[in-house]
């Protein structure tokens, strides 16, 4: 199958596509390249190298509970690239899925969290989910600005931050952050209709 490729707002180029259990020494690659604090922010933890039943878990998404793409560069198949995400839908609310962001520290500030966010969105939202939920660390200034930006509840919960954020393009906000994800909205709804056959209801 061929799968999409967009442009970063730099010019580079970045091949989408799903997440396989095949790309699981990529998954442990890509921690390995993380720098100490990238690490910390995503998983919370300092492990010097990521669990294996971690790397196991998050290489075998389902399709559809857990749905994970990666963006990489066209011409380094064998390499992590830029970054994942994925989303695990709630067993007990199935309209509500919990959203995550590996970004390689390279590719950071570089719009590449919010392709794929628009890449889940598209494709989460044709298969009847409502709301992105997720958590962030008190000190990730960086996220909660982001997911503030971008129309999401951001509240104080218990010792972390937790992020409500509703899929659905007429509440976007009137910001800069909100613009680029309509925009991006926009371009992968084609590419992405056999992903998401429905996804029309956008």
């Amino acid at each position: 199958m061929n799968f999409p490729t967009f442009q970063l707002p730099d010019g580079a180029p970045v091949l989408l596509r799903p997440v396989t259990p095949a790309d699981e020494p990529l998954v442990v690659e890509a921690f390995r390249r993380l720098s100490p604090e990238s690490r910390y922010y995503r998983f919370w933890s300092h492990y010097p190298e990521i669990p294996a039943e971690m790397a196991k878990r998050l290489a075998d998404p389902d399709g559809g509970n857990h749905v994970a793409w990666t963006a990489q560069i066209p011409e380094l198949p064998n390499d992590p690239g830029y970054g994942a995400g994925s989303y695990w839908r709630s067993r007990t609310a199935p309209d509500e899925a919990e959203l995550s962001f590996t970004i390689a520290d390279e590719a950071q500030h570089r719009g590449v969290g919010t392709l794929l966010l628009a890449v889940l969105w598209t494709i989460g939202a044709a298969r009847g989910v409502k709301v992105f939920t997720g958590f962030a660390l008190p000190d990730n200034y960086a996220v909660h600005d982001w997911f503030r930006a971008l129309g999401a509840e951001v509240r104080w919960d218990g010792g972390q931050f937790s992020i409500v954020l509703p899929l659905h393009i007429a509440r976007l906000p009137d910001t800069s952050a909100a613009a680029a994800l309509r925009a991006r909205l926009e371009e992968v709804a084609g590419p992405l209709r056999v992903f998401a056959p429905d996804s029309a209801v956008l």
